[in-house]
């Protein structure tokens, strides 16, 4: 990773150990809680307890993770051992609709009458049914692409398993750019950072240095662009943008909503936004070389890990998706010469 270092030894660890992490105090009264989620990849997501401190017994939630038996029991757990109770849970503050990050949130507001808020363009999409768009988008596109009938049942299997996820989630307060949400004795800022979803945010701790990144800027993955709410015609463009608006936080420490928590900020968003340069710029050798050229035949001459031959069903959703992205990008960029 570079200049990017981890600050966190035991989430690091428990990474490459291929566990959870255990609940790490990560600021004063600030505290993450990590929630596997089974047989998937990342392998667990983070819920971030702060409390409210001074005299108050109040418990603020940042992300909720995957909704499993086994992950209530766990995260009720967490907050007893920091002597609290889910009772005790007024506020849960979603960075963005996917599953991994919602999930519990209905169960907490259900034994707390916490208020679940989250930007509102999220929940516009909820609204509309893009939870994840590229289930029903990708679907919609397997023609367009040039996608092989033979690949598509397959392709549009996994497309379609992804489109309602997050769509049960209650939605009490929408968050706008910019407010400042009260945590008692912390505070912090909402950044829209639209990208890896429509609608989501970050949060800047106020006098901390630090950063909620959710699924925006995240150690050792690339996350996934134009994955929830509609479309802008050049996502990319759109993420970077995003990945600019956090330039003010370039020293911060991130905390992430997977992995483990690293700094600084900025130069893991430098790191990220090189990676899809270089694959823009390969989308634009290949489009120079032969105009017009279907996403899917696009794809199979891009570098990805592995080769293109070996990337399993479940990637080649994502990879085409990400192919469109990249084909769009060299479109916006030759129409602004």
């Amino acid at each position: 990773m570079g200049s990017v270092r981890s600050t966190s030894e035991l989430q690091s660890r428990a990474l490459l150990a291929g566990g959870v992490p255990a609940v790490e105090e990560v600021r004063n009264g600030i505290h993450a809680i990590a929630l596997a989620m089974p047989a998937m990849q990342p392998t667990y997501a983070y819920s971030y307890a702060i409390l409210a401190g001074g005299s108050s017994r109040d418990v603020h939630i940042v992300d909720a993770g995957l909704d499993t038996d086994a992950n209530w029991e766990t995260f009720c757990a967490a907050i007893e051992a920091l002597d609290r109770h889910v009772t005790d849970i007024v506020s849960v503050t979603v960075t963005h609709l996917h599953f991994d990050h919602t999930g519990l949130a209905n169960r907490i507001r259900e034994a707390s009458g916490a208020r679940v808020r989250m930007h509102g363009d999220e929940a516009a999409a909820i609204r509309a049914g893009l939870q994840f768009s590229a289930g029903h988008d990708v679907g919609d596109k397997f023609s367009e692409w040039g996608v092989p009938a033979a690949e598509r049942a397959a392709l549009l299997e996994i497309a379609n398993s992804r489109a309602d996820f997050g769509s049960s989630v209650v939605v009490d307060d929408e968050l706008r750019d910019g407010q400042i949400l009260d945590f008692g004795e912390h505070r912090a800022r909402v950044i829209h950072t639209p990208g890896h979803t429509t609608g989501h945010i970050c949060l800047a701790l106020l006098g901390e240095n630090a950063v909620f990144t959710g699924d925006h800027v995240l150690p050792g993955i690339n996350p996934g662009i134009a994955l929830g709410g509609r479309r802008s015609p050049d996502p990319l463009g759109e993420y970077y943008a995003s990945l600019e608006r956090l330039e003010p936080y370039a020293d911060a420490e991130a905390l992430p909503g997977h992995g483990f928590r690293f700094s600084p900020l900025g130069a893991r968003c430098a790191e990220i936004r090189a990676h899809h340069e270089a694959r823009t710029a390969q989308a634009a050798q290949q489009l120079a070389e032969t105009p017009n050229l279907p996403v899917w035949e696009l794809a199979s001459r891009l570098t990805w890990t592995g080769g293109w031959d070996a990337l399993p069903v479940v990637s080649r959703v994502s990879a085409l998706a990400q192919t469109d992205m990249h084909a769009a990008r060299v479109a916006t960029v030759s129409a602004a010469e």
